[in-house]
């Protein structure tokens, strides 16, 4: 998470650096573009103008956006944004006001009153008489120049620096924010996903205890009917163990381990049960090398031998596995005599529910159905190679 994070904010770093990169060498294109020589002296002026929009970016990059903007400080990074725009400007000396009809030196920004030009006839005639000076109660327009941020001419650098100015730190805050909803969406990913992985442990160590449970009890009910078989099938309880405790604790396990596993649970229920119980399996000859979770299919088996056997009526169990189009089949049908929803609200089949959830999604099928004293359940998972 943290290289990723960190790869990240190289890449938004190399976005500025490309994005400056362009704008500075901008000048020498027009240059050649339009096939003029290089001035280098048009082109350092240009720089310089440059630069304090640069140092703005650098300012909002790397302290008012991580120190304010980041933290939900919205009006303190607006006050301070402002504050630095106006400090920049004040202090940038390639900048220039002046005024119309000024030859270039820099006029002082008070008003100023000054003696109205002279006509034709004074001009010929100066030592007849003055004429009179205009009087402070006149109008403003006709005694004084405008203010100097109302004159024509000078307006224009103001907005354009304005301008200018919220174009860079819009930009700056647009790339800014779309990594940091980057980086958040990538954190709460990796949540969702610390967190999925702590509930599919939990389900699945809520499994082996229900699942021992009802070997245990297998084993019990064998020990009166065979003493032999009961020790046979305590060394295969041992290796069903094995394989609960370690094989499955990994997240996937090749498909021919889970498909032992099963075999070997059936042949240890096979053992309590008389020909009167009908029991079938129909798993691929060949398996192909695929994972699969662990544990999906043996909460199915289970109920089925829990529910659907009667010890006065026929019964049967059908189990078969078949993979068809990247998809695997698994099928349980066994008989049914009135207690379909006990079967169907067992503790091992909403553990697997859940689990079938969040591993993938809706991208699965689980039918269950419970009709014509016949309890059938269908399950449908995506496979990968």
């Amino acid at each position: 998470m943290e290289k990723q994070e960190q790869r990240q904010k190289i890449l938004e770093n190399l976005i500025y650096l490309i994005i400056w990169v362009v704008i500075l060498v901008s000048p020498l294109l027009e240059h050649k573009y339009n096939g003029e020589t290089i001035n280098w002296n048009d082109i350092f002026r240009a720089w310089k103008m440059i630069c304090p929009f640069f140092i703005l970016f650098l300012i909002n990059n790397y302290v008012l956006i991580p120190l304010l903007l980041i933290r939900k400080k919205s009006w303190l990074y607006l006050l301070f944004t402002l504050m630095t725009v106006c400090l920049i400007f004040a202090l940038n000396p390639f900048v220039r006001f002046k005024r119309p009809g000024d030859p270039g030196k820099r006029p002082p920004r008070e008003f100023v009153m000054d003696r109205p030009p002279l006509n034709e006839k004074m001009r010929k005639f100066p030592m007849e008489k003055e004429p009179p000076r205009q009087s402070m109660q006149e109008p403003h327009h006709q005694s004084m120049r405008p203010p100097l941020w109302l004159m024509p001419g000078v307006i224009s650098p103001v907005v354009n620096y304005i301008l200018t100015a919220i174009l860079v730190l819009g930009i700056n805050v647009a790339i800014k924010l779309l990594f940091k909803s980057i980086r958040d969406e990538h954190r709460m990913k990796e949540l969702e996903k610390h967190t999925l992985q702590t509930e599919l442990e939990y389900l699945k160590h809520q499994i082996n205890p229900h699942f021992f449970m009802n070997t245990l009890n297998n084993i019990h009910a064998l020990i009166d009917l065979n003493t032999e078989k009961a020790k046979e099938t305590v060394l295969e309880l041992s290796k069903m163990m094995r394989y609960i405790l370690y094989d499955a604790a990994q997240p996937t396990l090749p498909l021919a381990k889970e498909i032992g596993f099963l075999n070997n649970y059936i042949g240890l229920m096979k053992l309590r049960y008389t020909d009167q119980v009908e029991i079938q399996v129909s798993l691929p000859e060949e398996v192909p090398n695929i994972q699969i979770p662990p544990l999906l299919f043996i909460s199915f088996i289970e109920n089925a031998f829990k529910h659907g056997i009667s010890y006065q009526q026929k019964s049967f169990i059908h189990f078969s596995m078949e993979i068809k189009d990247n998809e695997l089949e698994c099928l349980v049908i066994n008989s049914s005599f009135d207690n379909a929803n006990e079967q169907h609200k067992g503790i091992g089949l909403e553990n697997v529910k859940k689990r079938l959830r969040l591993l993938y999604d809706n991208k699965y099928t689980l039918e269950i159905k419970s009709e014509n004293n016949e309890y059938r359940v269908l399950l449908l998972i995506p496979i990968q190679s």
